[in-house]
């Protein structure tokens, strides 16, 4: 049977056009319809992208009540990093909880997944640790969530953080083969932090089998991509001068071929 949102136990939870961005947004200067939510939106965007925060609530706001879903998972990120606005993590938690509400069913591979993943993923971080008077704790259903957004729509953030579930990282129970399974679907696709965990899980030897060749493969590809991030370096570093010359030598290789294109 395919899995979709509506089969999963949630029901019971409470290419950017350029534009010429005005100093302030007036909403009555908006014509009706579809155009002029997409115009508030392409406005309130390139708002943001130029600093004025405030200019690109207003406007995000304004087409996040005309069902604009790019638009209310913005205002979500906004309200739930604290960026340009008070933090509130309840309000950030409607927004979420609406969106994959209505788009939890969406393509995967389409504009709106990548939104509705995002959502899922937020969702299942605030059950996780809870909102005061307004969300209880719920791994449970935290797991759910990601579990979701990783399977359906393969997202590899969202496999990333499932693959730290399955570690303990939340307090849940763990499952470390289920980790690795879930880093390695994410580090294949290029996630950064996934091939960094995966890397590190593999090094160590502690909860699955040591594996030093694909460990150092998965922080050198790391490295590769990400070689001015200084955690990747110091990290991928550390590692290389702890192993021993043919391990190097095959992992770097295997690397090179990854990055290439010939491993993957």
């Amino acid at each position: 049977m395919m899995c979709t949102f509506r089969n999963i136990a949630c029901a019971g939870l409470l290419a950017l056009a350029t534009v010429n961005v005005a100093h302030a947004f007036d909403p009555s200067s908006m014509t009706s319809g579809e155009t002029a939510t997409v115009d508030a939106f392409r406005f309130g965007t390139q708002a943001y992208q130029n600093g004025d925060k405030s200019t690109a609530f207003e406007a995000l706001t304004y087409a996040a009540s005309n069902g604009h879903m790019a638009s209310q998972w913005k205002l979500g990120r906004m309200y739930a990093d604290g960026d340009g606005v008070e933090r509130d993590n309840g309000r950030a938690f409607d927004i979420f909880q609406k969106i994959v509400v209505r788009f939890g069913d969406a393509r995967p591979g389409s504009v709106e997944a990548r939104y509705v993943s995002n959502a899922f993923v937020k969702l299942s971080e605030f059950l996780t640790i809870g909102i005061d008077k307004k969300v209880q704790r719920d791994q449970g259903k935290a797991r759910e969530f990601l579990y979701y957004a990783a399977s359906y729509f393969r997202d590899p953030d969202a496999q990333y953080h499932l693959g730290l579930d399955y570690l303990g990282r939340s307090g849940a129970s763990e499952d470390p083969k289920q980790a690795a399974r879930w880093l390695n679907k994410a580090a294949r696709k290029g996630h950064i932090m996934a091939q960094l965990q995966l890397g590190d899980l593999l090094l160590a030897g502690e909860k699955i089998p040591r594996q030093p060749v694909n460990g150092l493969k998965w922080l050198t590809i790391a490295r590769m991509l990400d070689g001015e991030n200084v955690d990747v370096r110091d990290r991928q570093e550390a590692a290389f001068a702890l192993a021993d010359g043919e391990t190097r030598r095959i992992a770097v290789s295997l690397a090179e071929d990854w990055v290439n294109g010939k491993g993957r």
